[in-house]
């Protein structure tokens, strides 16, 4: 916001609590202003008050250091088509940067590298029950792949949990049979005990599409005693997920000519394994499908913290210019927002 408007909206939460008694947090409400970002503004103009009444600026304790700015910069041009999120994420993994996602943000935004930010419209997804661990719940449908001047359609069983297509096939037609044949092979996938019983027995989801409600598909999933949830007729919604996995296939479909059976099939494969095994997931915390499908998500996400940390505390020396290094304090879960203790032993 401009500093007029910064200044502005200053003077109308001054005059509104003279007048009437209001607390800033009420004025700033009906504003539209955050908290944040008006006492941000504020010290800002503290500091600029300073600076012309010769005083020194404070020290900003954890600002980021001028070459984690520099990585942060060299790596943004490298991959001009990530986000702020999945780049601060990949940094921490690849230990090129250990900056939060909002830090990121300001500095790729003080290098005019980052677009503003625009809100988008959630739909709203009728869902009561939610998977808790993989092999859960199983998302399934179909869709269309234009190939030459022929339609094949693409089936996906997806764990719900993880997000990871756990198997995919791209069909020549969407009848009972292959669909159930498609489910079958899937299903093979499930792991199993030493004595060859199953380990999980997923729930399906589908739409009610004539492959679905078909006898050969209901036989498939007798065999392993599967439970079949179908979503409500004309409810998309409520296989939201599987919805969401296939529009990112159609952006990752963009720009391919596909002239062939096999040179689809081939595309298509290919794409899976960049969704399951690189793309970083944002519901997923910025890990990949395949570290929550098989993997230990916990201790991924319990590294980035201490990597964090240990930065946080690097950069906090430093700025104050300490020159005898202390080491950060260890502990179980280090919080991202919380403040690394510190042990004075050289």
């Amino acid at each position: 916001m401009p500093v007029e408007l910064q200044q502005q909206v200053h003077e109308i939460v001054e005059e509104t609590k003279q007048r009437s008694g209001w607390p800033v947090r009420q004025t700033l409400g009906v504003l539209g202003v955050s908290r944040a970002s008006y006492y941000r503004w504020r010290r800002a103009a503290a500091w600029c008050r300073e600076e012309n009444d010769g005083r020194p600026r404070p020290v900003q304790v954890y600002e980021a250091l001028p070459e984690e700015k520099q990585a942060v910069r060299e790596y943004a041009l490298k991959h001009p088509g990530m986000r702020h999120r999945q780049l601060a994420w990949r940094m921490v993994d690849e230990d090129v940067a250990y900056l939060s996602p909002s830090t990121v943000y300001r500095i790729l935004r003080e290098e005019k590298l980052v677009c503003p930010w625009r809100r988008r419209t959630k739909r709203s997804r009728e869902q009561k029950e939610k998977a808790q661990r993989p092999d859960e719940i199983w998302a399934t449908d179909l869709k269309y792949i234009a190939v030459a001047e022929r339609n094949y359609y693409l089936i996906s069983f997806l764990d719900e949990y993880s997000r990871y297509i756990v198997h995919h096939e791209l069909l020549s037609s969407m009848d009972g049979h292959s669909v159930s044949l498609a489910a079958q092979a899937a299903l093979e996938k499930l792991p199993r005990h030493a004595d060859g019983r199953l380990a999980a027995r997923p729930d399906i989801r589908s739409d009610n599409g004539s492959g679905y409600i078909s006898r050969e598909f209901g036989l498939v999933l007798d065999q392993y005693a599967l439970f079949h949830r179908k979503i409500t007729p004309h409810c998309p919604e409520e296989n939201g997920i599987m919805e969401r996995t296939y529009r990112t296939v159609d952006e990752a479909l963009e720009g391919e000519e596909l002239e062939s059976y096999v040179q689809a099939d081939r595309v298509v494969s290919r794409i899976i394994g960049w969704y399951n095994n690189e793309r970083l997931h944002s519901a997923l915390g910025f890990l990949r499908p395949v570290d929550y499908y098989r993997g230990n998500p916990e201790a991924q996400h319990e590294a980035r913290r201490q990597k964090l940390a240990a930065a946080r505390h690097r950069r906090k020396e430093k700025n104050l210019q300490i020159r005898q290094p202390t080491l950060p304090l260890e502990t179980g879960r280090l919080s991202l927002n919380s403040t690394p203790k510190m042990s004075h032993y050289g």
